[in-house]
């Protein structure tokens, strides 16, 4: 067991903290959930039993503590008393600045010196953060993907005063509920993942803006093309294979992707004429004409599941 108890609190009952709990839960360990009104915790643990119920026989989870809806999941409204004795917190309330240091001052002054203190921020600095508290070296970010129970990626960010055991016990712990945690050296606004996100969205706008294709048509070319290759390999190891080896990919591919770069978006705040080219392509595919948006979630989880169920492995999974 990475933690001295089996305790863990996720402070914020929304989407993230609820795919918190569902992991921990499933790991085996006592989970309390605290929010501000008892209707978002009910809320909350009833799609917790909901998660637990999809991912019980998944080959993903198969090495996590099998549920039958016993889980261990308590509710508070009460800070102090839902941070009590744990080892391991995890925060998802609003991502900026303000909200993040007010919870991380609040925990700083009600939890053991020990406890470590995490943030689900998708891109904020850690480093910024932790200037809120007395003991700098447990806070850690640890940001996860939705749908949070499905989706195997964490991204485990220290700041300049976190501790190598504070990043050390939560890439193990993420490990432990069936996350795969990749270590960043350092902080950059977004992380890995966002920043990549960024870049291809930015590039998917930009050419549903000019009218190069449509939103639809975007959507199925990243869908049915680099989509099907991505799971598997990314973007580095991709350049090593189509170049018969990566130290001639520049040799052979530089001139095309100078041509590329070239003609390919720079902006860094979206044009209002993007945006409205966006919404109105976005509102107009099919899947969005004929289905709401809890039941296109549900599909995406659905077909989630069962990549998940092919039992995908990267060249650097343990």
């Amino acid at each position: 067991m990475t933690l001295k108890n089996k305790k863990v609190t996720c402070i914020g009952s929304g989407l993230i903290g609820q795919g918190w709990a569902t992991l921990f839960s499933a790991a085996g360990y006592q989970v309390t959930m605290q929010d501000l009104t008892e209707e978002r915790l009910i809320k909350a643990k009833n799609q917790v039993m909901s998660n637990l119920e999809q991912i019980v026989g998944s080959t993903q989870f198969q090495d996590l503590k099998a549920t039958d809806g016993s889980a261990d999941i308590h509710l508070s409204l009460n800070l102090e008393e839902a941070v009590k004795d744990s080892s391991f917190i995890l925060e998802s309330v609003p991502d900026n600045y303000p909200a993040k240091k007010e919870i991380f001052n609040k925990l700083d002054n009600l939890t053991l010196p020990d406890t470590i203190l995490a943030t689900s921020s998708s891109g904020l600095l850690m480093s910024e953060i932790q200037t809120a508290v007395s003991r700098p070296g447990r806070c850690v970010v640890a940001h996860p993907f939705l749908p949070v129970h499905l989706i195997p990626l964490v991204e485990v960010v220290g700041g300049k005063q976190t501790t190598d055991e504070t990043i050390d016990k939560t890439c193990r712990l993420m490990k432990e509920i069936g996350k795969t945690p990749v270590r960043l050296n350092k902080e950059v606004p977004g992380y890995i993942v966002n920043r990549l996100q960024t870049a291809v969205f930015r590039e998917a706008v930009d050419l549903v803006a000019n009218n190069v294709a449509s939103a639809t048509d975007v959507d199925l070319a990243f869908c049915k093309g680099i989509g099907m290759r991505d799971p598997i390999i990314g973007p580095l190891l991709r350049a090593h294979l189509t170049a018969n080896g990566i130290e001639n990919f520049f040799e052979f591919y530089e001139e095309p992707n100078r041509l590329r770069l070239k003609t390919m978006a720079t902006w860094s705040d979206f044009p209002e004429e993007a945006k409205e080219r966006l919404i109105e392509g976005v509102t107009n595919m099919p899947i969005v004409r004929n289905k709401a948006l809890n039941e296109i979630k549900d599909w995406r989880d659905e077909m989630l599941m069962k990549i998940l169920n092919l039992d995908i492995c990267h060249p650097e999974d343990d």
